[in-house]
């Protein structure tokens, strides 16, 4: 195939960057931390004051659980998965007020006891802050509800930003190898990828996000070029490996594809978990905070080391990285800084958290990110549009920048990536009026207060999670697990060694979510894309 003549095609390579020292002063960062956690207590004192005239009291809750075929087949780590499970909390008030939030694939136990403690307590105001963490965006929405306030409006009055933020939030489309459904419709393969990778480009979807795992390592930096040629020169394109590659593997693929100028490369070389080294009776090392841990210095080290020689900037949900304290989840804002890490190594470029941290957490998070000179993105979750608009208005509240960057020093320039949006590829929604209007590349922000959206009776019905539904898709995916052979197969098991059969075999599927239960699956499904003792986002 020929390729279009870029003008950056030819160059030499850029020089590597060798002797680099440690980020900046520790000092300043531990500092500016501090200065975060004071004014994130101010900012609980205004949410806390706004809210005292108020009081909410529940008349219904109800938890709905939904099975939506997908696009295709759902395939990201090795999964078949035709159709996706997606729970969702409903607060309907005294006061006619109802409040949504969306859970991935199923409603944690956390949700599930307030959600019955609540019934149990009718006069319960449900304004009350520590409800926030196990109703998370129920919660928010109620609270944006009573205050009369679109969420990213509100937390970016809450939160003193200087600029109004954007109703309008662009999205990277996150694209993958795709199997066909069960009617041969809506396959992604080797040959077709960077036409559908096209397709986004034109609906006006500023990026495209790669995922790199199905096919040989060194088969993506041939997919690579290609999707660049499909999608021209003014259309981002982002890749992730989802940790898969080893290090090796990791330098000789980013530096072939150096030429495409990727927008950034994602978790590009393994976490390597210590406890696969041990026997099951005997669990490794625990972490000792202060000191580090093998595990994740092997990490960091690679990464940096990664840094020095590249020119494409490198991502990670885990920079800067933080340790949350024993027993505390991500929502509590209790994390601290990895100051360890910190004095030693330069992880990534681009800092990617999710937002499981929470308003609070994500806030602080982000702020130190863009102190310490990082650019800064926001992960997809394994999400609706429910969750998808709660994400893009965190987004604009939290990740947007002033445009006052003039010809001195100041704020640093451009350093803003649009949000990933993996939602294209499910067939439908449950929310009132259906599944978004992708065609644009853009998310609008709805002007209505909190995230805007309403649950739709009809499509819950429609979509209601049950054993009879599950069934015809997991039979499916059977059949696809039981020969997992791609268009274009691997020459080499995950071992390394060549294969000596066509047919593809696995005992592990990959994905940082517990989908194997969505189809009530009994396979044994490995997380190894995170890091131990820790979760930066």
């Amino acid at each position: 195939m020929e390729r279009a003549n870029y003008p950056w095609r030819g160059l030499p390579p850029r020089p590597p960057r060798i002797g680099r020292n440690v980020l900046l002063c520790i000092d300043d960062v531990r500092e500016f931390d501090a200065m975060l956690k004071r004014r994130i207590g101010s900012f609980r004192e205004k949410l806390a004051d706004l809210l005292a005239p108020h009081r909410l009291t529940l008349d219904e809750a109800k938890v709905h659980k939904v099975l939506i075929p997908m696009v295709g087949v759902y395939t990201p780590g090795w999964q078949a998965l035709p159709a996706v499970s997606w729970a969702f909390v409903e607060l309907r008030t005294k006061q006619g007020l109802a409040g949504t939030g969306e859970w991935s694939v199923d409603l944690d136990s956390d949700a599930r006891d307030c959600v019955a403690r609540l019934q149990g307590q009718p006069g319960r105001n449900l304004l009350d802050a520590e409800l926030e963490e196990p109703l998370f965006m129920a919660w928010w929405d109620l609270v944006g509800q009573v205050l009369g306030k679109p969420l990213h409006q509100l937390w970016a009055e809450l939160f003193e930003a200087d600029f109004t933020p954007s109703d309008r939030v662009p999205m990277a489309a996150y694209t993958w190898q795709r199997f066909a459904d069960r009617e041969g419709n809506d396959a992604i393969t080797y040959e077709t990828w960077p036409d559908f990778a096209a397709e986004r480009a034109r609906e006006g979807f500023p990026a495209v996000k790669v995922s790199m795992t199905a096919y040989q390592p060194e088969d993506h930096i041939e997919l690579i070029h290609r999707i660049r040629d499909a999608v021209g020169p003014d259309t981002a394109i982002r890749i992730d490996a989802h940790g898969t590659w080893n290090y090796q593997e990791a330098r000789r693929i980013l530096h072939a594809v150096e030429d495409c100028h990727l927008e950034y490369a994602e978790q590009p070389v393994h976490s390597l978990l210590p406890q696969r080294f041990y026997p099951r009776s005997e669990r490794p090392p625990q972490r000792d905070t202060s000191k580090g841990s093998y595990q994740s210095e092997y990490y960091y080290r690679r990464m940096t080391a990664l840094r020095s020689e590249l020119r494409t900037p490198l991502s990670c949900h885990w920079w800067p990285p933080i340790i949350h304290p024993p027993g505390a989840g991500p929502m509590s804002n209790r994390w601290e800084p990895d100051w360890y890490m910190l004095e030693r190594y330069e992880g990534a470029d681009v800092s990617v958290p999710d937002i499981n941290l929470g308003p609070w957490g994500l806030w602080r998070f982000a702020q130190l990110a863009k102190f310490m000179g990082l650019h800064i993105a926001l992960h997809s979750n394994f999400e609706l549009c429910t969750q998808l608009a709660f994400r893009g208005a965190m987004a604009a509240a939290f990740l947007q920048e002033p445009e006052r960057v003039g010809i001195y020093m100041g704020r640093t320039p451009r350093t803003c990536h649009p949000i990933d949006n993996e939602t294209i590829h499910v067939s439908d929604d449950v929310i009132a009026g259906g599944q978004f209007d992708w065609s644009g590349g853009h998310l609008g922000l709805s002007p209505r207060p909190g995230h805007g959206l309403c649950l739709d009776p009809e499509r819950l019905e429609k979509y209601r999670y049950s054993a009879e539904a599950v069934a015809p898709h997991r039979e499916y995916a059977r059949q696809i697990y039981a020969n997992y052979l791609l268009d274009r197969p691997r020459r080499t098991t995950l071992s390394g060694w060549p294969k000596r059969q066509a047919a593809e075999s696995f005992d592990r599927h990959l994905w940082p979510y517990e989908v194997a239960s969505i189809l009530g699956s009994e396979d044994g499904q490995d997380v190894d894309v995170e890091l131990t003792g820790e979760q930066s986002g």
